[in-house]
C-alpha cells in the first residue's frame, strides 16, 4: 500500500509540488529566499525557511542569519556570497476525495487516500568557485561537477545528488524547462542534464518514501534545487 501511494504522490506532484522551488535573490542590501513556481515568484508563509549558509569566492563559509522581524525573511550575510544554500518546509500535503491540498491530516474530515510531508533544499549559485564540485553537507543535495555559469544552451551538465552524503541512484529530476524529464542518475548519484535556455536555470532532483519519524503522515518527499543563470 505504501508504495502505491508514493507512485500515485509522484504522478501528482510532478505537476504540482515540484515545480515549486527555493531560490536565492538579492534585494538591496540583502538576500531574500524567493518561492519560484512555474517561471514565476508567488508569496510563502516567512517562516517555512529553516535555515541559510553562504559562501564566499574562497568557498569559505560566511556568517549568516535569517531575520523575520519584517513582513518576508530577510538573509542578512556578513560578507559577499558566491553561493547560498536553504533548507525550507513546505509543510503537510493531504490526498483526499477533491485531490492534493497543503493540510495536515489531522485537519482532514472523510476519507484519506494519502499524506506527505515536503522538505525542501536549494543551492543558488552566482559565481563559481571550483571547490562547488564538492557537496556542502545538506541532507539531500544537488552538485554541479563543472561550472554551471559558463555552459550554453544546448551543453549537458553533468550533476551529483547526494542523500545523507551518499550517491543517490534513480533520482528523478524536474527542472525550469522541464516538470518531468526522463532522465534519472545512474549508480554512481550522476545525471546529465541538458540545458535549453538563457536565464535563470533550476534543476531539481527529488526523492520519495515511507517514513515512520513523523507520525502525522505516511510519507515524505525530499527535494533539493541547484539554481544558477545562463548568459
Amino acid at each position: 500500500m505504501k508504495k502505491i501511494s508514493v507512485i500515485l504522490a509522484g504522478l501528482f506532484l510532478a505537476n504540482s509540488l515540484h515545480a515549486h522551488q527555493i531560490v536565492a535573490q538579492k534585494e538591496g542590501t540583502h538576500y531574500k529566499a524567493s518561492f519560484w513556481a512555474h517561471g514565476k515568484f508567488i508569496d510563502y508563509d516567512k517562516y517555512q525557511l529553516k535555515g541559510a549558509k553562504s559562501y564566499d569566492k574562497l568557498a569559505k563559509e560566511l556568517n549568516t542569519g535569517i531575520d523575520f522581524t519584517g513582513e518576508s525573511a530577510k538573509v542578512l550575510i556578513d560578507g559577499k556570497p558566491n553561493m547560498i544554500t536553504f533548507s525550507f518546509d513546505a509543510g503537510y500535503w493531504t490526498k483526499t476525495m477533491q485531490g492534493y491540498k497543503n493540510v495536515s491530516p489531522l485537519d482532514v474530515k472523510g476519507v484519506i487516500f494519502d499524506s506527505l510531508k515536503s522538505i525542501k533544499f536549494s543551492k543558488t549559485i552566482f559565481a563559481w568557485n571550483e571547490s562547488f564540485t564538492k557537496p556542502t553537507g545538506m541532507k539531500m543535495e544537488v552538485t554541479p561537477l563543472v561550472n554551471p555559469l559558463a555552459l550554453k544552451p544546448g551543453q549537458l551538465l553533468p550533476v551529483l545528488v547526494t542523500l545523507d552524503g551518499k550517491a543517490l541512484t534513480g533520482a528523478g529530476f524536474e527542472t525550469s524547462d522541464n516538470d518531468d524529464p526522463t532522465f534519472k542518475t545512474n549508480k554512481y548519484g550522476i545525471a546529465y542534464v541538458p540545458l535549453q535556455k538563457k536565464g535563470l536555470t533550476v534543476i531539481a532532483a527529488k526523492y520519495y518514501t515511507p517514513q515512520v519519524e513523523d507520525s502525522v503522515v505516511e510519507n515524505i518527499i525530499l527535494q533539493s534545487a541547484l539554481v544558477f543563470n545562463i548568459k
